[in-house]
């Protein structure tokens, strides 16, 4: 692996081996070093193809680690640290991209599907959000947490409900997370990418009418964009990536584009 010895910040994204997470992986800022991390040892492939990038151009020096981890099972994430020694970057950054759509038809009948879905969309990432917070103590650079939702948040999914319904979870949850963070520089948010061609994508069209299609270059131009800037004004909100994100920082309604009733 390029192991470097000038980059001070490290970003953790999960779903890295396939999809919207490779995507972004292989295309992030390089003075940025890369924790993926995935359910298969896709992971390792993307790594090795951002390595090879990465011998090409001489000038780039990152640190590019990978680990396999299994979301449906209970997460030792204490071997994370065996991986990489965190207290080293100045600040961490999380991308967490891992989810999956309802098994099969009808799946919602059984307790044991929504037992799945909900793992892997809500309750692994509860997990690596507390795990890092420990690790995030840069109150002076902010630290990002970048939650990808997809569009069962936005609205009634209704051949896929056990997605929806972990993915509405999952937004509620950064909005509670956002307000436990309010004091420290650590802003974060929600991302709705739209229909992006992945394989998920493919599985679902086969059942049910997808919403507002996106192309993944979309997606990887407002991640990188959000790196860019500072987003604080984004905190607990459910971000599209094509939202026009000076209209929301004009916002005074701290509940726009959050889960709220109309009254």
């Amino acid at each position: 692996m390029n192991y470097s010895k000038s980059n001070k910040e490290i970003i953790v994204i999960t779903g890295a081996g396939q999809g919207i997470g490779k995507a972004i992986a292989k295309n992030l800022n390089n003075k940025y070093d890369l924790f993926l991390i995935s359910k298969t040892s896709n992971c390792q492939k993307t790594a090795e193809e951002i390595e090879k990038n990465s011998i090409k151009n001489k000038s780039i020096k990152r640190k590019i680690e990978y680990q396999k981890i299994n979301l449906e099972n209970e997460i030792n994430l204490n071997l994370l640290k065996k991986k990489i020694n965190f207290k080293k970057y100045e600040n961490i950054h999380l991308i967490l991209c891992a989810g999956i759509v309802d098994p099969y038809k009808e799946s919602f009948k059984k307790i044991k599907s929504w037992n799945k879905v909900f793992k892997i969309n809500l309750f692994s990432n509860i997990f690596f959000i507390n795990f890092f917070l420990k690790l995030l103590k840069n109150k002076k650079k902010q630290s990002k947490i970048i939650v990808f939702s997809g569009g069962g948040a936005a609205s009634s999914f209704e051949k896929f409900p056990i997605y929806s319904a972990s993915k509405t979870a999952l937004v509620r949850s950064v909005e509670n997370f956002s307000q436990m963070l309010s004091k420290k520089n650590v802003s974060i948010f929600a991302v709705a990418p739209g229909a992006v061609k992945t394989k998920m994508l493919k599985k679902v069209e086969k059942i049910s009418k997808v919403g507002t299609r996106s192309q993944i270059i979309e997606v990887v131009n407002f991640i990188n964009n959000c790196f860019k800037i500072n987003t604080k004004f984004l905190n607990g909100k459910l971000i599209h990536i094509r939202d026009n994100l000076k209209i929301i920082k004009k916002k005074k309604d701290p509940n726009y584009l959050k889960l709220r009733r109309i009254q």
